[in-house]
Formats: structure tokens, C-alpha cells, sequence
């Protein structure tokens, strides 16, 4: 059920998911996202924590914001998908410069040029047949050439063309993801009701009947009605006999 709450919960979560789409962009280093994603984050809670404080239904708010960064992960995403599909251009780039990012491990990012040696904006963070997470990854050099798929704008980094491929689904996994966080933020904007509890709390119970035992006084006799209940203040009178004549 729809619920004015739980839209700006929603509305909340979902700002912050277009915001941290600016992840996949070269305005932010690939490998320097994790500080600002997690400050966006738990601005994300502190704000829709303060638009009811307190929340009515705080636990299944909480689900929802943990939920909420995978929003985030979809728009980042999808944004860079969008965008190498739609005006992304095919080159054979060469690497001008390799530089080793922040991450626990070794992780390399690769500075390119297009055929007329001018820079592509943006880093390549994956080499032709490497996987994350993987080790003893290929690792290109200096001088390399590489195809890669580049945005002319400059708005996303380049990738390889397996990469755009494998981020098509996106645009079925997006979808979900927005509207799994939707039904939780609308259950997490239900009103409770005005006693704070469940409807078959708020019927009111009748007061239990006090026992003679706890009031310590003796209930009262119900008078019976009929011939038994007439009593005779002196008994049965009897008439006294004659005197007999002295």
C-alpha cells in the first residue's frame, strides 16, 4: 500500500543512488569511491531517519538502507552502460602511463591515447583476460596497445568491449533493484496505529469482575420471590382459649 512515508523514504534512497552514479564517472577515481560512497550512505539514513523522527517501523527502515547501496552499484553502473552504448566509440589505444591503485592487493590502472596521441579521459581498470579478484591476472606495460570502448564526451572511463557487453544486464538487474528497495521503504512507511500496537490491541477489554475473596467482602443473597420469602414477624399467632366461668 502506497504511503506519503514511505514515497519520501524512497525518494531519499534513491537520490543518493543518482548521486553515487557519479561513481562511474571520471570525476572520481574508481579506486577512491569508498570513502565518499560510504559517507553518502549514512547521509542517506540520517536524513530519512529526520523526515519522521522517531521512523514508525525503524527495524524494516534499517533493511531498507542496507538494501540501498546496492541502488547505488546499479546506477553506477548502468550510467556507464548507457553511455559507451549509446556514443561509445571503438579505438585501438596505447598505454601511456600504468599506475598501481589503493585496494588491498595489486590492482593496476591504465592511462591511454587514442590513435592521434591525444589522452582518453578516464582510467582502463581491467586488462584483455584478466577477472577480479583473480590471480596471476595479464597486466599490459607501457607502449601496449589495447581496444577498448571510449566515451567521446569523456564522461565515463574506457572499457573493453567484453566489459560493455557484461553490463547489459543492468538494465534487467536496475529495474529489481529499485523496486525490491521501493516495497521496503513502503513498509517501512506504514503509520502505526495510535496506541503504537496492532489492531487487536486497541479493542478494549472489559475489567475483570473482582472476586469476593479479593474484595473481602460477602456477596450479597439474591432475594428470592414467591411464597417462601413472606415471613411471619412473630410466627403462627394462636388464639387464646377461653377462660371458664368461677
Amino acid at each position: 500500500m502506497i504511503n506519503p512515508l514511505g514515497l519520501v523514504y524512497l525518494a531519499v534512497f534513491t537520490v543518493a543512488g543518482a548521486i553515487g552514479a557519479l561513481a562511474g564517472t571520471t570525476w572520481i577515481r574508481a579506486d577512491s569511491v569508498a570513502v565518499p560512497g560510504t559517507l553518502l550512505w549514512c547521509v542517506s539514513l540520517m536524513v530519512a531517519v529526520l523526515v519522521a523522527s522517531p521512523p514508525p517501523r525503524m527495524i524494516m527502515l534499517s533493511v531498507a538502507w542496507v538494501v540501498s547501496p546496492l541502488l547505488m552499484f546499479v546506477a553506477a553502473e548502468g550510467l556507464c552502460s548507457v553511455v559507451l552504448a549509446q556514443r561509445g566509440e571503438r579505438v585501438v589505444a596505447t598505454v601511456i602511463a600504468v599506475r598501481d591503485g589503493t585496494e588491498k592487493g595489486r590492482h593496476l590502472y591504465y592511462t591511454l591515447a587514442d590513435p592521434r596521441d591525444q589522452r582518453i579521459p578516464g582510467e582502463l581498470g581491467l586488462w584483455p583476460g584478466s577477472s577480479i579478484g583473480a590471480s596471476g591476472n595479464p597486466e599490459g606495460a607501457v607502449g601496449q596497445r589495447v581496444t577498448v570502448v571510449r566515451d567521446p564526451q569523456g564522461l565515463v572511463d574506457p572499457r573493453l568491449p567484453e566489459e560493455v557487453a557484461d553490463n547489459e544486464g543492468a538494465f534487467i538487474i536496475g529495474p529489481g533493484v529499485f523496486v525490491v528497495v521501493a516495497v521496503l521503504c513502503m513498509l517501512a512507511g506504514r503509520p502505526l496505529n495510535d496506541d503504537g500496537g496492532t489492531a487487536h490491541s486497541r479493542r478494549r477489554r472489559r475489567p475483570a469482575k473482582r472476586s469476593a475473596a479479593t474484595t473481602g467482602t460477602r456477596p450479597r443473597r439474591k432475594r428470592r420471590r414467591g411464597k417462601s420469602d413472606h415471613r411471619s414477624s412473630g410466627g403462627a399467632q394462636v388464639e387464646p382459649s377461653p377462660r371458664p366461668d368461677s
